[in-house]
C-alpha cells in the first residue's frame, strides 16, 4: 500500500511540474547566445564576491519594523487573527538589479497573518496585551500566499493546541506582493516572478525574503514570544533552511529552531531538471550556460552555501519518498548538510500521505527541549 501511495503521488507531482514549466516559460528572458553565458559569469562573480560567509553584506540585517496591525477576528482556542502589514525596507545588494526590483510596488510591503493566544489583539494604542507564548513562521510554497490555503496546509490548530502561537509569512513576489495585471490584485499570478531564470530576481528575492523575516522575528520577539522557529515546505523549505544558515538564536532577527519539509535546497539542480525538455533549457544550452554555472550563479542564497547557525537538535527535515518536485535527493542533501536524519513519508510533494506522523515527531522533539508552550487541554 506505502509503494502504491508513492507512486500515485509521484504521477500528480509531475504533472504539476509540467504546469509550472509553462506558467513560468512567458517570463522567462530571451537568451543571446553570444554573451549570455560571459554575462550569467559575471553575476555569478558579482554575487560571490565577499558575500558567501558570514557576515555576509548580502544579508543585513534589518531595523526592527512597525508594523500595521488590522484585526481580522477571532481564531482557533481562543486566539486572535491579526494581520501585519509593514514596509519591506530592503536595497538589493547588486545596483543593476535596483530598478527590476523598484519596478514591482506590490512587493515593497511584506505581510504575514499572525494567530496570537491573547496578544495581538490592537488596543487603543496599536499594542498586544500579555507576553510569552513561542511562535512558529511559516513559509509557503510556490504560488501560495493565501492565509486560509497556508493555514490549513500547515494544520495551524494543530500548533495552537500545542502550545505555540502561529504567523504566516507571505514570500516575495507572492500573495499580496506579487504584481497587479490590468487593476486587478495579484493573487492569480503569484509567484510568476520568483522564483524565476532570472537570476538577478530569484537572487534579490531570497535577499529580501531573508531580510523581511528577520524583521518579522524582530517584532514577534518585541511582542513577547520566547523563541522564534521557521518551518516551511517546498520554497518555504528552502528559505527555511536559508533563513537557518544566515541568523540563528543570538543573531539579530533569527531563529531558535527550523523544520524543512519536502524542502529544495538547489534552486539550479531543480531548474535544469524540470526543464530538460523545454525550449529554454534548449536555449541556454546553445548559449554555452550549465547546470554548474547555474550553481555558482545562486551558491549566494543556497542553504548548504554556509554552516546552520541552529543546534542539530533543533532541526528537522520531513520529505516524501514519491516527490517529484523537489525530489529525495535535495532532502538527503540538505539533512546531511545539517547532519540529521530525513523524516520520511511515503506519499509526494502534493498528496502528503502520512506527514502527519512526522510533525507529530516534530512537535515532540521541541516539546522535550523546552520550545513549546502550555498545551490547551479540551
Amino acid at each position: 500500500m506505502a509503494n502504491l501511495f508513492t507512486r500515485a503521488s509521484a504521477v500528480l507531482d509531475r504533472s504539476v511540474v509540467r504546469f509550472m514549466e509553462r506558467r513560468m516559460a512567458p517570463r522567462t528572458p530571451r537568451l543571446d547566445k553570444g554573451d549570455a553565458r560571459a554575462r550569467l559569469i559575471e553575476l555569478a562573480a558579482a554575487y560571490s564576491e565577499g558575500t558567501l560567509g558570514l557576515p555576509s553584506p548580502f544579508f543585513p540585517a534589518p531595523q526592527l519594523p512597525t508594523p500595521k496591525l488590522t484585526a481580522v477576528g477571532d481564531g482557533p482556542l481562543g486566539t486572535q487573527v491579526v494581520d501585519l502589514a509593514y514596509a519591506s525596507d530592503y536595497e538589493p545588494f547588486l545596483p543593476a538589479a535596483r530598478d527590476l526590483h523598484a519596478n514591482i510596488r506590490e512587493n515593497h510591503t511584506a505581510h504575514a497573518r499572525w494567530w496570537t493566544s491573547g496578544r495581538g489583539r490592537p488596543t487603543g494604542r496599536g499594542r498586544p496585551t500579555g507576553r510569552g507564548r513561542p511562535t512558529i513562521v511559516l513559509l509557503h510554497g510556490w504560488g501560495g500566499g493565501n492565509h486560509w490555503v497556508t493555514a490549513r496546509t500547515f494544520m495551524v490548530p494543530y500548533w495552537l493546541r500545542h502550545g505555540f502561537d502561529v504567523a504566516a509569512f507571505v514570500l516575495p513576489y507572492h500573495g499580496e506582493r506579487a504584481p497587479t495585471l490590468n487593476g486587478a490584485r495579484g493573487l492569480g499570478r503569484s509567484g510568476a516572478l520568483f522564483p524565476s531564470p532570472n537570476p538577478m530576481r530569484t537572487n534579490e528575492g531570497f535577499g529580501q525574503a531573508v531580510f523581511d523575516l528577520r524583521a518579522l522575528s524582530m517584532f514577534l520577539r518585541d511582542r513577547g514570544a520566547s523563541t522564534v522557529g521557521a518551518m516551511g515546505i517546498s520554497l518555504g523549505g528552502y528559505t527555511t533552511s536559508l533563513w537557518a544558515s544566515v541568523a540563528g538564536p543570538t543573531d539579530v532577527g533569527g531563529v531558535d529552531f527550523a523544520v524543512a519539509m519536502i524542502p529544495a535546497v538547489s534552486m539550479a539542480k531543480l531548474m535544469w531538471r524540470h526543464g530538460e525538455q523545454s525550449p529554454m533549457r534548449q536555449r541556454a544550452a546553445k548559449a554555452g550556460i550549465t547546470e554548474d554555472l547555474l550553481v555558482d550563479a545562486f551558491a549566494v542564497h543556497a542553504p548548504t552555501t554556509r554552516p546552520v547557525r541552529v543546534q542539530r537538535d533543533r532541526l528537522a527535515v520531513i520529505a516524501g519518498r514519491g516527490d517529484r518536485i523537489t525530489p529525495p535527493e535535495q532532502a538527503e542533501a540538505l539533512a546531511a548538510h545539517w547532519g540529521v536524519d530525513v523524516a520520511w513519508f511515503d506519499g509526494g510533494h502534493l498528496a502528503q500521505v502520512g506527514r502527519g506522523d512526522a510533525l507529530r515527531d516534530v512537535r515532540r522533539q521541541l516539546g522535550a527541549l523546552g520550545l513549546a508552550g502550555r498545551e490547551f487541554r479540551t
